[in-house]
């Protein structure tokens, strides 16, 4: 066989799933905002059809009802989170106290996927969407605690503390994602100014920083 024909057929089918992964991202990222703005229960299949710009056929091709959307929807929601914040936290300035930095990556990933948290905040009442869900807060609470272990290891913070702070600051994520829903101008900074305060006078100060060689 002449090796020479079969490879320039090769690209058409690596250009065929390009154009497919394409349309997917396309479909997944306009049913986030519209499932975001309107909630599962009044989002309809028209609305998420018109938005994503692809035909009937495809759509259905995709995703064969709204539930399973959905559930791809909320796994576009979840994965890719703890890159996400790991790499805001790496923009925060490490002399800063561990709270405030921890508080600023979740809140800087907020501010930047808005949408995301609005339906994580909201999902259909079924076993599926609450895994998901409880993930995304193991991944939260895994992130933190990853990030506190090196300063009990150094002796900076100590090993209760590191524990029990992960929780608070998911708690404080929860009411962030209320805050988005509710949509209370300015609520979600002064929610983030409140805690830092709040936490930083319990979490000794110094907590932060470059840690010992």
């Amino acid at each position: 066989m002449d090796s020479s024909r079969s490879d320039t057929r090769e690209p058409a089918p690596r250009k065929q799933q390009a154009r497919s992964a394409v349309r997917l991202r396309q479909i997944l990222d306009q049913s986030l905002e519209c499932f975001a703005e309107q909630g599962f229960e009044r989002a309809t299949y028209d609305d998420l059809i018109r938005r994503s710009n692809v035909s009937r056929g495809s759509f259905y091709w995709y995703f064969a009802s709204k539930e399973a959307l959905y559930d791809a929807v909320l796994d576009y929601c979840v994965d890719g989170y703890v890159e996400r914040v790991e790499t805001t936290f790496a923009a925060t300035d490490p002399e800063d106290h561990i709270v405030k930095r921890l508080l600023r990556a979740c809140l800087d990933d907020f501010q930047a996927n808005r949408s995301r948290y609005r339906v994580l905040s909201r999902p259909p009442p079924s076993a599926g969407a609450l895994a998901k869900l409880a993930r995304w807060n193991d991944d939260a609470i895994g992130f933190m605690r990853g990030k506190l272990a090196p300063l009990v290891a150094a002796g900076q913070l100590d090993a209760e503390t590191a524990e029990l702070l992960p929780d608070v600051l998911a708690a404080f994520l929860d009411g962030v994602c209320v805050r988005a829903v509710l949509e209370v101008d300015g609520a979600v900074p002064a929610l983030g100014r409140n805690i830092e305060k709040f936490l930083c006078r319990i979490v000794p100060e110094g907590v932060g920083g470059p840690l010992p060689a």
